[in-house]
């Protein structure tokens, strides 16, 4: 028996596209890649507050480089790496 709220056809497909919608998110969200929690990276260089958010980032991801390429950090992984163990 079909409820009352969903028996428009409008509502049906807008209800499904809601919970497709909710999918996809949660499903990007789980399979982003991260960085091991033990890496904490500090660019050690000044960007000012009013720089790019690109700018910034670029300065972050240069140090995680240079911090992965010392033996610091461990590469990007899974979210849900150790899940199972």
């Amino acid at each position: 028996m079909i409820s009352r709220s969903f028996s428009a056809p409008r509502r049906r497909v807008a209800a499904a596209l809601t919970v497709m919608a909710a999918v996809v998110a949660f499903g990007s969200w789980a399979l982003w890649p991260v960085y091991d929690a033990s890496c904490v990276v500090f660019s050690g260089a000044y960007v000012p507050m009013s720089a790019p958010k690109a700018e910034a980032d670029a300065a972050v991801q240069r140090a995680y480089d240079k911090d992965l390429a010392d033996g610091a950090c461990g590469p990007k992984r899974a979210r849900f790496h150790n899940w199972t163990q």
